[in-house]
C-alpha cells in the first residue's frame, strides 16, 4: 500500500460524504479509487478496517480538523492527484454545495488551485 493511501481514501470519503450521504453513484466510483490506490494484492479484509479507521479520524477531528491533518499525510508531489481523484467520486452524482466548500477547503490546505481542479475534473455542480 502507497502511504498516502489512507489519507487519499479518506479524502474521497470526506468529499462524498459532505452532503449527509454517500450515494450509489459516488460509492461505486470510491470502490474504483481504492482499487487503484491499493492495488490487486490488498487484502479486502483489512480495507473495511482502513475505511473504518479513517471515518473515525473525520468524526473525532471534524471535517475541518481532517482537513487539516491532510498537508502532513499526502506528500506534496501527491496533493493535486488526491484532490483530483476524491473529487471524481463525489462528483459522480453532481456536487453538491457541501461537497464544494469541502474540496475548496482542502484545496485551501493542500495549496492546490481550485480553478485548475474544476478545470482538471470538469465537474458539474448540483443546485
Amino acid at each position: 500500500m502507497k502511504p498516502d493511501a489512507s489519507a487519499e481514501i479518506g479524502l474521497c470519503l470526506l468529499f462524498s460524504a459532505a452532503d449527509g450521504e454517500i450515494s450509489e453513484a459516488e460509492l461505486f466510483a470510491l470502490t474504483t479509487r481504492v482499487g487503484h490506490l491499493l492495488g490487486d494484492d490488498f487484502p479486502l479484509g483489512r480495507l473495511q478496517g482502513l475505511v473504518e479507521n479513517e471515518l473515525g479520524k473525520i468524526e473525532d477531528l471534524g471535517a475541518d480538523g481532517y482537513v487539516a491533518t491532510l498537508p502532513d499525510r499526502i506528500a506534496p508531489d501527491r496533493r493535486f492527484e488526491a484532490i483530483r481523484a476524491a473529487c471524481k467520486v463525489a462528483c459522480a452524482d453532481g456536487l453538491s454545495p457541501e461537497e464544494e466548500e469541502m474540496v475548496r477547503e482542502a484545496c485551501t490546505a493542500l495549496g492546490v488551485d481550485i480553478r485548475e481542479m474544476f478545470a482538471a475534473v470538469g465537474c458539474t455542480k448540483t443546485q
